[in-house]
């Protein structure tokens, strides 16, 4: 349940609050949204847009006609965030009569709750809006609380349940959702209309009053009194708590599953899936539990997670030091899952068309690491995570003696459920969606671009810069165009390989792993071969030609492990190939990450990896993220030419043979460019200096 600062019953306090936020909304609507919030707020009565609300009301049509209306939940709507618009009103008369239908076709189901919902710009409803309408109570509120389904997922259930929350409680078999659980549920209701709560075997647990605040308090009361009974009847010990392995373990093992799991979907189309870690002393002291292997195989706490984690948890029973051996194992791990996962599919579809899906595992038990959460998106990871973690828990509080596992044929019948799969149906896939991209030197104008653009591809970043005060920036700027859950960062110093190290695997632990790198940091410095002073020339070179080769190699070990190849596109710069004077410390030292970056296209091409270099010029940045080589050199620049910020800028727009003004997204794009592999290149140089024919490859 929730941490004891937070609150744990009704609050009038609250719904007031709603409504002085919100006065055009009315009082009934308000209590609904501050249930919602209440219950959806603790995860372990309600988990990432699980679980509904509604209350009935009475309002006005178009022509000052009274409507009976059902507010309903939007379907994967957060409840613990949820907003007015967050619920779709339906028309209560409309569906009331639906109950005397015996079935409906996914098709005329899906039309009836389109047809009869007020508010096209609404979300589509929840499931379970007939149930909410079957029954007669203004206020109806639905969880998937793990303490309920404790009681319900066991032997005698319907006895256990009525003895833990009471004889007047309604129990009822399971029933898939939609018509069939709403017509259930209300037809036991009809014989038991003195209840308050029915609780669905292996679903969840719904309570109803005319009362917001009697509804509401009844369902807390209910898990209280669930938990209750789980802890004093507990039959293994609470799991002593064990530390994860260290840091390098642990994103050794993830970096490994993720490369197993990495696959073809139906299109052809290389997929690649972000991790989420959890190394909680718990999960590990699960992980190595004599039950580990048993609650792994017995699915699903209820049907509904099925989409999110299929029905099954892979279980790795140990970490074997060999990167070989490790391997291997996982690899044997992966194809016994998927076997299990083609037989449980080909056992339980009939004769109507079932969708493709692969099938690996979306999470992981690893004996004495915890648990790992794979999804194409990092939410999707998350949820996957977040949801096994309850699982998990909730077994071994319960006990596997006791447990009973869920009937495979119901869990396929949600999993391929096409209600359930809009829930997690993607957009068409970005080029880059499912792979990591860690840039270096991010704080500057050209990382900032290129990471920006590698976002735009769908890729996750992480952001890395010694400039902490710059990289705050930079990300803060990221996550507000493309969200906060994908943007990582973290600061090291590339001239340390100690450093670049752990920082890549700090990366790991966080995303999974890395796909894409680009070695950008770099400085310059202005003085002639004659003036150069060799502490700062060996500076440029330590960070510009060491830091490149150390972010090369810190990779190297990652790409081996995940076995899923990768690409590296080095930022190098035109000075390679068209060197200035007073520029040596910078130009040589470039030219040297340039060779190095030519060296690692030969020497990785073998693991699938691709090296190619992007060689850009007169990148200037702007105000919100300026460009600190040209803070340096400008100055010099602009007093040699006598010119101010702006005519500088057009002098070099002038110079080139396109007269195009070159910006640090237009290097971004040809990162995206060879991240993409929309062809097999590896090797080459590719200019972004609007034309310099002194600086063209040759």
């Amino acid at each position: 349940m929730k941490d004891g600062n937070m609150p744990t019953q009704y609050d009038k306090k609250a719904v007031h609050a709603i409504l002085k936020a919100r006065p055009e909304l009315s009082p009934d609507l308000a209590a609904c949204i501050h249930v919602s919030r209440l219950l959806g707020g603790d995860p372990a009565m309600v988990l990432h847009g699980g679980g509904n609300t509604s209350v009935k009301l009475v309002e006005k049509d178009l022509f000052g006609k009274e409507l009976r209306v059902l507010c309903i939940k939007g379907s994967g709507v957060d409840m613990a965030h949820i907003e007015p618009e967050g619920f779709a009103a339906m028309d209560l008369a409309a569906l009331e009569p639906i109950q005397g239908i015996r079935a409906l076709s996914d098709e005329e189901m899906e039309n009836q709750l389109s047809r009869h919902r007020l508010n096209v710009r609404a979300p589509a409803p929840s499931v379970e809006t007939f149930l909410h309408a079957f029954l007669p109570h203004r206020f109806v509120n639905h969880t998937h609380a793990d303490a309920v389904l404790g009681l319900t997922n066991r032997r005698q259930a319907k006895t256990v349940v009525r003895q833990v929350l009471g004889p007047d409680v309604c129990v009822v078999a399971y029933e898939k959702s939609g018509l069939p659980l709403a017509r259930h549920v209300a037809a036991a209701w009809e014989k038991q209309p003195a209840a308050d709560t029915v609780v669905v075997l292996n679903h969840g647990i719904f309570t109803f009053s005319d009362d917001a605040k009697t509804a509401c308090n009844r369902m807390l009361e209910h898990v209280r009194k669930a938990e209750a009974w789980l802890a004093a009847h507990q039959p293994t010990a609470v799991p002593e708590t064990m530390a994860a392995p260290p840091g390098a373990v642990c994103a050794r093992v993830v970096q490994v599953i993720r490369g197993a799991c990495a696959h073809v979907d139906r299109q052809g189309k290389p997929t690649r899936l972000l991790a989420d870690l959890r190394t909680d002393t718990d999960l590990v002291a699960i992980s190595l539990d004599r039950s580990a292997q048993k609650i792994c195989a017995s699915g699903v706490l209820t049907p509904d997670h099925a989409i999110r984690t299929k029905n099954r948890i892979a279980y790795l029973p140990s970490i074997p030091d060999s990167d070989e051996v490790l391997k291997a194992l996982v690899d044997k791990t992966v194809a016994a899952y998927a076997k299990e996962y083609r037989r449980y599919v080909a056992a339980h579809a009939d004769k109507a068309e079932c969708p493709e899906t692969d099938p690996l595992p979306r999470v992981f038990l690893v004996a004495g690491l915890g648990l790992v959460g794979l999804g194409v998106t990092r939410k999707a990871a998350t949820v996957a995570a977040d949801i096994a973690a309850h699982t998990i828990r909730i077994k071994h509080r319960c006990g596997m003696d006791a447990y009973r596992a869920i009937a495979p044929q119901h869990v396929f019948d949600m999993e391929f459920w096409p209600f359930q799969l809009k829930k997690v149906a993607q957009h068409p896939a970005l080029p880059l969606e499912g792979q990591v991209a860690l840039v270096t030197g991010a704080a500057g104008a050209i990382g900032f671009g290129v990471a920006d653009r590698l976002l735009a591809a769908g890729a996750v970043v992480v952001a890395a810069d010694l400039d902490e005060t710059g990289l705050a920036n930079v990300c803060d700027l990221l996550s507000e165009r493309h969200g906060k859950d994908r943007v990582e960062s973290v600061s090291f110093d590339v001239t340390d390989y100690d450093q670049t190290e752990r920082a890549f695997m700090k990366a790991c632990l966080k995303m999974g792993g890395i796909d894409i790198v680009v070695p950008n940091a770099g400085i310059a410095h202005v003085a002639t071969i004659e003036d150069l002073a060799p502490a700062a020339f060996n500076r440029v070179v330590s960070v510009n030609l060491t830091g490149t080769f150390n972010t090369i190699k810190a990779s190297v070990p990652i790409f081996k492990r995940q076995g899923t190849g990768g690409n590296i596109i080095v930022i190098s710069t035109k000075n390679v190939f068209d060197p200035g004077a007073a520029f040596g410390a910078y130009s040589s030292a470039k030219a040297g990450a340039h060779q190095i970056a030519k060296i690692a296209a030969i020497e990785l091409a073998p693991l699938g990896v691709r090296t190619n270099m992007v060689n850009p010029d007169a990148v200037f940045g702007d105000a919100a993220v300026p460009s600190k080589l040209w803070e340096l050199i400008g100055p010099d620049r602009m007093k040699a030419r006598g010119l101010d910020p702006e005519g500088l800028k057009e002098y070099y727009r002038q110079r080139n043979l396109l007269k195009a003004t070159v910006t640090a997204e237009h290097v971004g794009n040809v990162v995206v460019f060879f991240a993409s592999e929309l062809s097999p290149t590896t090797g080459a140089s590719f200019p972004v200096d609007g034309g310099n024919a002194a600086a063209f490859p040759r």
